[in-house]
């Protein structure tokens, strides 16, 4: 097969000229590095450990077309799309495509700064060449394809001391009459003391096949808190790479909740790194996976520095021919003494010809520390299930339940309350078969105007 990295290099030499011109100098600053690594390392093959898993060359290999010419969008996307996260009050974001729309003017009370990279470049001169790109420590093709090709990005800034009072939410929504390549970047700075918690929301209309690259930068200060909670509901049509990169400094706590509720071919990539004493990250990841969806979780957690902790959860539930891999690895530097790291993964397989892969792993090298990683696969618990039929709960019922019950010790660890309630709904509907897909986000309960089909009640 013709390495389909070389259209995309060929594509960039073309157009770097309108690339960068639709883009902003701190962006433009890191294309001909990304460039160079992507010329001398490519993409990686299925012998690639980190990949072994997900067949990066067949994703990239379709000719999708990308919106170089930055074609504004049509109508503001506030009007085309409805998301609310009821008894919240979230203030939403909408990027449709790779296309930041209008963000919507802060509350009196929230000083968190929503600003799109172009306009934060001229208003805070070299705040975003600062911290762009500055977590990434290690090549990754596709956080080196987004580099070279995303030209919007949007910054999240919340200021020294400020503690958010209303989520922030970003809802990405895939949407175009023809097959459509979008790379999006996010790029989350927590000043000292900053406290805030931000939703990620995935979703795609199914008139065309969709490629996203999305590069996650979290930079958190002494004592930040932040929890990020991304989830998925997109379709067989859709193609997702998503990295996360986060630096944590001393006493910064992160918390990453990943729920896909539906996908076609998603790969999430996670380095965290504690680079200073008492830093922390806790990691929860739930996939509920059928037909031929295909979920990719590979997370590195680096205790660079003293009295760290981490604790990684992930489950997975498998139906039909789905796939799920995971491989979690924690790294003890030398002289990171004190590291505490807790790593489960459990994967519950409904299908016989379901595929779970499960890779947990240590290094570690420093002698006072408290690690322990554990891993499993297999298939509902006969004696229970026997159990509940004993009591009158029919066999069907008793095997979505044990579903339920299983992904929700993931869930209960998200916070707000009101999102982990409607997640545990949307799960349930999930195993039931009554999850619609909508040309519309209506992932909180809200409704879409171009939505074929009625939003979930």
């Amino acid at each position: 097969m013709t390495d389909p990295l070389k259209q995309y290099l060929d594509l960039y030499r073309a157009e770097h000229s309108r690339i960068a011109a639709g883009s902003c100098p701190a962006m433009n600053a890191h294309r001909d590095a990304a460039l160079r690594q992507l010329e001398a390392h490519g993409l990686p093959t299925r012998r690639t450990e980190e990949y072994k898993y997900t067949a990066v060359r067949d994703a990239l290999a379709p000719d999708y077309g990308l919106n170089i010419a930055r074609l504004p969008l049509a109508a503001d996307p506030h009007k085309l799309y409805h998301c609310s996260l009821p008894n919240i009050g979230a203030r939403t974001c909408y990027i449709i495509n790779d296309t930041v729309g209008p963000v919507p003017t802060a509350g009196s009370e929230d000083a968190i700064r929503v600003v799109p990279f172009a306009k934060a470049d001229e208003e805070m001169r070299g705040f975003i060449g600062k911290y762009y790109h500055s977590t990434v420590q290690s090549y990754d093709a596709l956080a080196s394809l987004n580099t070279l090709l995303a030209q919007e990005g949007l910054l999240v800034l919340i200021p020294k001391g400020h503690r958010a009072v209303q989520p922030l939410q970003l809802v990405c929504f895939a949407d175009a009459k023809a097959d459509l390549m979008a790379n999006r970047r996010l790029l989350v700075v927590a000043e000292e003391g900053a406290e805030a918690t931000l939703l990620i929301c995935e979703h795609a209309s199914s008139s065309a096949h969709y490629l996203t690259t999305q590069v996650t930068e979290l930079v958190l200060g002494e004592r930040a808190r932040v929890e990020l909670c991304s989830v998925e509901e997109t379709g067989s049509n859709c193609t997702r790479f998503h990295n996360i990169y986060a630096d944590l400094a001393a006493g910064a706590a992160l918390k990453l909740n990943s729920v896909t509720l539906t996908c076609g071919h998603s790969r999430q990539t996670t380095e965290v790194r504690l680079a200073a004493p008492e830093a922390s990250v806790e990691a929860n990841g739930a996939v509920t996976a059928a037909a031929e969806e295909h979920a990719d979780h590979n997370i590195l957690v680096r205790h660079d520095a003293g009295d760290c902790r981490s604790t990684l959860r992930y489950k997975y539930v498998l139906d039909g021919n789905a796939t799920g891999a995971f491989a979690g690895k924690v790294y003890v530097a030398p002289g990171a003494q004190r590291s505490h790291s807790e790593q489960t993964n459990a994967n519950l397989c409904v299908s016989p010809t379901a595929h779970a892969f499960s890779q947990p792993m240590l290094e570690i090298y420093a002698d006072d520390v408290k690690c322990n990683h554990g891993s499993t696969v297999g298939k509902l618990d006969e004696t229970a299930l026997f159990y509940m039929r004993q009591r009158g709960i029919p066999e069907a019922e008793a095997r979505l339940l044990l579903q339920h019950a299983f992904v929700n010790d993931v869930l209960r660890h998200i916070q707000p309350e009101s999102l982990r309630q409607r997640l545990s709904l949307l799960v349930e509907k999930r195993f039931r078969g009554e999850l619609r897909r909508c040309d519309g986000c209506r992932m909180y309960g809200g409704t879409a105007t171009n939505a074929p089909t009625p939003p979930e009640p």
